[in-house]
């Protein structure tokens, strides 16, 4: 495969929500047409720590599991690697999804869908990686209005392989495309944490980047491809502000393609 098409994980983080592990999986499937991607998926199943804090009314892990196994039946022209197993911390799962990637990551975690074809985006990505040795990852979500040349929401403006991009100093778990070999770099991800303190997992990554001397950017020339389609997460976090934001974009006519007229 070429230097320009390295093999992409595709990170799914499921719980057992069927209908969003459902729609995270195949619109991803359905968009991309970049060449080299696997997907690399753990579903955990509950243990008595995970059941204090997750809302199980939402879990269906049955169903879950057996969609899980057919994948493979169902896309045969795509790489699956899944792991079923008991939950475990997430900084843990995180680094064992590490240890299977090989190049490049994405994590879609498991309540997000996919709006428009990653595969341009992903190119210049790796081209961008290869090119500025302290970008550590790049935004996948769609850009809103505060995402601009000068935006003081973000440290500066940067350029990489021709493309700018502005930066700041915060690592989050989801929506970012990663350079694998940087991340283990730094020394891959938090496992000591509280098995509820799960931020502690970006925290940490977040403080092992800035002592890196790295960054995380959003690229100018992309409006992103990635949008949470559930309003909490599994364990009740707000992502109403994402699907928001979706549902606007789209009635602007616009769904992650950089094509609408209008200036976002």
């Amino acid at each position: 495969m070429s230097k320009n098409t390295p093999r992409i994980s595709i990170w799914v983080t499921s719980t057992g929500r069927f209908d969003e592990v459902v729609q995270t999986i195949e619109t991803f499937i359905n968009q991309c047409t970049y060449p080299n991607y696997e997907f690399i998926i753990i579903e955990s199943q509950m243990t008595p720590d995970s059941l204090k804090f997750f809302d199980i009314s939402r879990i269906n892990a049955e169903k879950t599991e057996k969609y899980l196994q057919e994948l493979p039946n169902k896309y045969p022209d795509v790489k699956f690697k899944i792991f079923v197993q008991p939950w475990k911390k997430l900084g843990a799962v995180y680094n064992q999804l590490l240890a299977h990637t090989e190049g490049y990551f994405v994590n879609l975690e498991d309540d997000a869908i996919t709006v428009a074809d990653p595969a341009p985006q992903f190119v210049d990505s790796v081209r961008m990686f290869q090119d500025d040795p302290k970008l550590l990852g790049l935004r996948i979500d769609l850009r809103d209005d505060t995402v601009f040349e000068g935006s003081p929401r973000f440290q500066g403006t940067k350029e990489a392989a021709g493309i700018k991009f502005v930066y700041w100093d915060w690592c989050s778990g989801g929506a970012q495309l990663m350079d694998a070999g940087k991340v283990r770099n730094i020394g891959g991800y938090y496992e000591d944490h509280p098995v509820d303190k799960y931020g502690e997992t970006e925290i940490d990554q977040t403080t092992k980047m800035r002592s890196a001397g790295m960054y995380i950017g959003v690229s100018l020339k992309y409006y992103g491809f990635w949008v949470h389609i559930s309003e909490t997460s599994v364990q009740g976090a707000d992502r109403k502000w994402s699907c928001q934001l979706y549902e606007k974009l789209a009635k602007k006519g616009w769904c992650g393609y950089g094509k609408n007229k209008e200036q976002l």
